[in-house]
């Protein structure tokens, strides 16, 4: 009889199971991985390469996360120094299902695309799927965060990292907990400077990649041509800019698959430039508005993923982090039924891109929780704004703030 099943190591009188490691290709990644080699983990590592066939050429111009030949075989070479098994998941089908045809059908829409989060969700679910294939008990990525369980066995709550121009705690917020009650964040005490230096023992250095976290899908003649085999005939017309508050006709159109939402757009003769807000295709009509129009003192969230432990019966002071983690803006958060939330500003305006994800933490700095992770919709108001006192939930206890009134409708 045998005392375990295959892939199962005894540790003391326990039995752990390998970790499964998600590879990028990227020295974050790589490192995860060294760290729990050098901790005498089993190992087995996954490297996702999604790209479509009819775009594997472009696919550095096309997609931040793209995985190139050359990029999966230094992934072969450290793996193998590692001794470590390799798996290269190629879920092209899926990931056009997936990311693609709601970012394309988001920009016929004249909405925003959540092309990067979605794909973030998307690698992390297949993730998950080949950790429980493989019979491992975890699995691990170069995320910098901190994922904390108050009991063991407790729901995973996302902190703040050690690194807070790296931190990525607002990506991994909007993640189901069946994910992040399965993954380990090997770089959650580092920052990124020390894993810089931990990698000159593979010879890897940062690299400057042609496209960032956000910016996949460009207006690219290979980009342009899947969305045009894919748009219906009748959206491919030409038709008016409308200003969104005066109904004028501004300019026209070549199709709403020719813009994309929060791009500028300049009128001709006009000196100030013009961003797109909406389409009514319908009307085939285009809406602009000024520069500013995603300025605002407060938002709407929905699809809100909570903190673990967040009390719902109070408003709650929390911080927006920007650009990686730096915090600058003090905000009251006041949740609200059907995974929603009303945030506002303690001062001033904010640019809040409708449709990208906003995530707010409990305090300024390291290790600081997530209080809530939504997408951003504008906030409607009815009642003019006045103030009025009401008690929230703050990091020193309860305490009196004024709120707006046209914001607690």
């Amino acid at each position: 009889m045998k005392a375990f099943a295959k892939g199962i190591k005894m540790v003391g009188k326990e039995r752990t199971k390998p970790v499964l490691v998600g590879l990028s290709g990227g020295l974050d990644s790589l490192v995860a991985a060294y760290l729990l080699r050098i901790q005498k983990r089993e190992l087995y590592a996954v490297i996702i390469a999604s790209t479509p066939e009819s775009m594997q050429d472009e696919g550095d111009q096309i997609f931040a996360c793209h995985q190139s030949d050359t990029r999966i075989a230094t992934v072969k070479k450290i793996c193998e120094h590692l001794q470590i098994p390799l798996t290269i998941v190629r879920p092209r089908d899926e990931f056009t299902v997936d990311v693609m045809k709601p970012w394309m059908s988001a920009r016929i829409e004249g909405t925003r695309p959540r092309k990067c989060h979605d794909c973030h969700a998307f690698r992390m679910n297949i993730l998950l799927k080949k950790m429980k294939e493989l019979g491992c008990g975890s699995m691990a990525t170069g995320h910098y965060a901190k994922l904390v369980h108050l009991t063991p066995g407790s729901p995973a709550a996302v902190h703040s990292s050690n690194d807070l121009e790296a931190d990525q705690a607002g990506l991994l917020a909007g993640l189901p907990q069946d994910v992040l009650s399965n993954l380990e964040l090997p770089l959650s005490e580092l920052q990124r400077k020390e894993v810089i230096k931990i990698a000159e023992n593979f010879e890897i250095h940062p690299t400057v990649r042609s496209l960032v976290f956000g910016s996949c899908l460009p207006s690219l003649p290979k980009v342009n041509t899947w969305v045009e085999q894919r748009v219906p005939e009748a959206l491919k017309r030409e038709g008016d800019v409308v200003a969104l508050d005066s109904e004028s006709v501004l300019g026209k159109h070549a199709g709403f698959h020719t813009v994309e939402y929060g791009s500028v757009w300049q009128a001709p003769g006009k000196e100030k430039a013009m961003v797109v807000v909406a389409s009514d295709w319908r009307d085939k009509e285009l809406k602009v508005a000024p520069e500013g129009y995603f300025k605002d003192k407060a938002i709407f969230l929905r699809f809100c993923a909570w903190g673990e432990g967040t009390d719902f019966s109070t408003p709650i002071k929390g911080y927006i982090h920007h650009s990686g983690g730096l915090s600058d803006c003090e905000v009251l958060v006041s949740p609200r039924t059907l995974g929603g939330a009303w945030v506002q500003l303690s001062e001033g305006e904010h640019e809040f891109p409708l449709g990208e994800t906003l995530t707010i933490f409990r305090r300024r700095g390291k290790n600081a929780k997530v209080v809530v992770s939504g997408v951003m919709f504008r906030l409607a108001r009815h009642w003019p704004a006045n103030k009025i006192s009401i008690e929230a939930k703050g990091q020193d206890g309860r305490e009196t703030v004024e709120l707006d009134k046209d914001f607690n409708f």
